[in-house]
């Protein structure tokens, strides 16, 4: 490896200027001397021919000594930058770009081929390079020779037969008629291979995403129509046997109709859960979100006499449809499980933390126990009986799947006033 072209420029000016200086002072030196102490043109003559001897013995001398600390310079600086080349924690290789012989390789990268560093010198890159790569590296060359500097990606063969994945960041400069490219290797292969495995369990989650949307529909065509069917017999049977069934028989019938309809009312907060529309995110003003939500709702807050209070709420990008589904389910949970007193007051608001805004739906209801804050998202999970209050446990899996869809995260706490508080998060950000 060279030392930089300044630092041997400034040592040569160095050596020619004491040089100058020194040849200055001897000519007008020695030549007033001489004037001085000889009189005669033969003794002045003959003066000036030993002074002329002297000074090349004088310069000659000058010139070993000054040439002496050039060379111990130059070795202290080639020490210096071979040291720096050689003991990097960084692959680094350079090659000729005309004709792809190796010049130097550095420790490192003998470590990330499995080869001794020193008997790379000299051999082509080619060698190191898989066939493919070697190839494509014959194509780009022309183009890469002009660039001072490129990044490309390279597979190189270990010595062990592996092949690595390699990122080459190569800087071109010219050195004694030639095009030398001194080159960053840095191992990509494990990124690659991550890389690699995110996209084939994404690819997975599709498939499974898609199974789950046929099953939803398998679910609501395929199921719904023996269902309508049963259902349809039942009460045909009860209609036309009514004058010869007793009340315990048409309470059964009843029972057989009740949980024909239930089954369906499930299987379509089924598909409902599994269907998976297209994301749609655009910046909305979640509180023109939440007012479409109030004015859907109006009539059970109404009967419900529920007063809901929305503070400023803030503009986010998300799919208005999906931030609607939320909280259309947290304001109807909050109605649905009211007390009896005091009146249902129901407060909607949102926070600024960090990099998301944490919204939240706080209510003075019935509360959730503590026991039940972690299993209350789960799909069908109910804490209270049908008669007391409907619903199939869908509701809040739904608000968490939703939610999760936008890399955010629900869950529940219990209010001040005893009942509830649903908080969610959303990526923050201006538009």
């Amino acid at each position: 490896m060279e030392p930089p072209v300044a630092s041997i420029r400034s040592i040569a000016l160095r050596m020619a200027l004491g040089y100058a200086v020194f040849g200055i002072l001897w000519i007008l030196g020695s030549d007033w001397l001489a004037s001085s102490l000889f009189r005669t043109p033969e003794s002045l003559a003959m003066a000036q021919s030993w002074k002329g001897l002297f000074f090349v013995g004088l310069s000659s001398a000058l010139i070993f000594v000054m040439g002496t600390i050039f060379v111990r310079a130059l070795a202290r600086s080639e020490r210096r930058y071979r040291a720096l080349f050689d003991d990097s924690p960084q692959a680094l290789l350079i090659y000729d770009m005309d004709t792809l012989a190796i010049i130097a390789v550095n420790t490192s990268t003998g470590r990330l081929l499995g080869h001794d560093p020193e008997p790379l010198n000299d051999r082509s890159l080619v060698d190191l390079l898989a066939k493919p790569t070697a190839q494509a590296l014959d194509k780009e060359l022309p183009r890469l020779r002009d660039m001072p500097q490129h990044n490309v990606s390279w597979q190189m063969r270990h010595q062990d037969g592996r092949i690595l994945n390699v990122s080459a960041h190569g800087q071109t400069h010219a050195e004694a008629g030639r095009r030398l490219c001194q080159t960053l290797l840095i191992d990509i292969t494990a990124r690659l291979r991550a890389e690699t495995e995110l996209l084939r369990t994404l690819d997975d989650l599709a498939s499974t995403n898609e199974r789950m949307r046929e099953l939803g529909h398998a679910l609501s065509h395929d199921l719904q129509e023996p269902l309508r069917q049963v259902a349809s017999f039942v009460q045909l049977l009860e209609r036309r046997y009514a004058d010869n069934l007793d009340a315990e028989a048409a309470q059964f019938i009843g029972y057989a109709v009740e949980g024909v309809e239930r089954l369906q009312a499930l299987i379509a907060d089924v598909e409902t859960f599994t269907r998976q529309g297209v994301v749609q995110e655009q910046w909305v003003e979640a509180g023109a979100v939440v007012n479409a939500v109030l004015d859907d709702l109006s009539a059970a807050i109404t009967a419900a006499d529920a007063r809901v209070v929305v503070t400023p709420l803030p503009k986010v990008r998300v799919d208005p449809r999906r931030l609607g589904v939320v909280f259309h389910i947290l304001l109807n949970n909050a109605i649905k499980f009211r007390r009896s007193e005091p009146p249902c007051e129901i407060v909607i608001e949102a926070q600024a933390d960090d990099t998301v805004w944490t919204f939240a739906v706080q209510d003075n209801g019935i509360g959730i126990p503590p026991e039940f804050h972690a299993t209350v998202f789960s799909l069908f999970n109910r804490l209270h009986t049908r008669d007391r209050f409907p619903g199939n446990g869908t509701g809040l899996a739904l608000a968490r799947k939703m939610v999760e869809s936008w890399n955010g995260r629900i869950w529940v706490e219990t209010s001040p006033q005893g009942g509830t508080t649903f908080r969610f998060t959303l990526p923050d950000g201006a538009p």
